[in-house]
């Protein structure tokens, strides 16, 4: 929704430029002059001297703008990286036209808006609420570089005399937040993503129609098994079909997300953060366009709130954040948008994660990415590797070595991403390391 203002509050207050300044000094010596050689002409000069700059500043006082600010985003939503349009609708209220002023948005450097620039000069209100030459759209394109939610606005119209011996700047309308999102990048299927597998942790439910034939079927998709083609369907349709089969539940899968405190004065650890932020919602998207619905765990005070704040219930009676409607990616990225690393850890999140994965009554997929300092509950997250199909750590460049080698050592497939990690690298190691387990096994 567009949201907009019309206070018109003094960002900076009146005040002399250099040209001001200069006049007023001029001023003061003339009034010096006449003093001690009796001139009454300096006298006149000093006093008109002195005296314009103060007129300089009623003017721009007294004529400030008046204007009705409206201000939206295209789109609403917008991830790191991506181009965002900020269209701020700004209606003249005064009888008379506007005066001669620049504008800029008010917003944090990592929004990236433009500086100030001239403000079109408007004529005086219009009575009907068509958009006249009373009102102007101003329009500028942003590539936000930080995830967040940021504050748009006010828009601030600096407003000087047309002698430029004085100026101000005033802040119109309220902001409006943008909502930045982490960055998404599309990973690809293999052995990590068992959405579609035939195994057992899946449990499928065909159709209880007796016949074969009467059972939905699909096109054919690379990955699925030859003995799910559906030979009179692909007859009929002239291309490969399968047997489309149900599902019982929407297959499941756990994250564990590390939001506990930074060590002090760790600007890379940070940095590595918000990695880890790009690694969730990554991983988290490509769960939820796989079918699953995903529960995520933080090892930090809860910030997710999933569905409406709904979630599995978890230790001591809280919740954790579960995200399987039909917008799910779109919650999940929104609710990733504003988390930060907590102020206090927990000590009941590895229970919490256990309690899922128990109640799942078969192993799942489960996904820890760890960053920051060692986990306390380290030992109690590597004996769950016997719930998770598979289990997956990604574990921060600056945690100890020994942490990776604790998973590791209990069955956890584990890979190292730094600062600035592209999230489909580090699945993409993720994939080849486990394909290495696989030879290694013989499977």
């Amino acid at each position: 929704m567009p949201q907009g203002g019309r206070s018109s509050s003094p960002l900076k207050r009146p005040r002399p430029t250099a040209r001001g300044w200069t006049l007023g000094a001029v001023g003061v010596v003339a009034l010096v002059a006449s003093a001690l050689f009796g001139r009454t002409d300096v006298l006149f000069v000093g006093v008109f001297l002195t005296v314009l700059p103060l007129a300089a500043m009623i003017s721009v006082t007294v004529d400030r703008p008046r204007l009705t600010v409206t201000r939206s985003f295209h789109p609403d939503v917008v991830a790191v990286g991506e181009k965002a349009t900020i269209v701020t609708t700004a209606r003249n209220q005064a009888p008379r036209p506007s005066p001669a002023a620049h504008w800029r948005e008010s917003a944090p450097a990592a929004v990236g808006v433009q500086g100030s620039a001239p403000f079109p000069r408007l004529e005086g209100h219009q009575a009907d609420s068509r958009l006249g030459r009373d009102t102007v759209v101003l329009r500028q394109d942003v590539v936000p570089e930080r995830r967040g939610a940021h504050p748009v606005g006010p828009l601030v119209v600096s407003r000087a005399d047309p002698f430029g011996i004085a100026y101000a700047e005033y802040a119109i309308g309220q902001p409006r937040q943008l909502l930045v999102t982490p960055r998404v990048v599309p990973l690809s299927r293999g052995e990590l993503d068992v959405a579609h597998s035939e195994g057992t942790e899946h449990e499928l439910l065909r159709h209880s129609i007796p016949s074969a034939d009467e059972l939905i079927a699909r096109e054919y998709r690379p990955g699925d098994p030859l003995r799910r083609v559906h030979w009179r369907a692909t007859a009929r349709h002239d291309q490969l079909m399968v047997r489309q089969e149900e599902q019982r539940s929407n297959p499941e899968a756990w994250m564990l997300m590390d939001t506990r405190p930074l060590p002090p004065h760790t600007p890379e650890a940070a940095d590595e953060f918000e990695t880890l932020v790009d690694l969730v919602a990554s991983i988290g998207v490509h769960l939820l366009d796989e079918g699953f619905a995903v529960s995520v765990v933080e090892t930090g005070e809860r910030q997710l709130s999933g569905r409406s704040g709904a979630g599995r219930t978890g230790t001591m009676g809280a919740t954790t954040a579960t995200y399987d409607v039909g917008s799910a990616d779109r919650m999940l990225l929104a609710d990733l948008a504003a988390v930060e690393t907590s102020v206090a850890s927990r000590d009941d999140a590895v229970a919490e994660l256990g309690a899922g994965l128990r109640r799942a009554g078969r192993p799942v997929p489960v996904f820890a990415v760890l960053a920051g300092s060692p986990p306390a509950e380290l030992g109690a997250l590597a004996a769950l590797r016997s719930m998770g199909d598979p289990a997956v750590a990604f574990v921060g460049a600056t945690l100890p070595q020994e942490t990776a080698e604790v998973l590791a050592d209990a069955g956890w497939l584990c890979v190292t991403f730094a600062a600035g990690d592209d999230p489909a690298e580090c699945w993409q190691r993720a994939l080849r390391r486990q394909r290495a387990g696989a030879v290694a096994r013989g499977d």
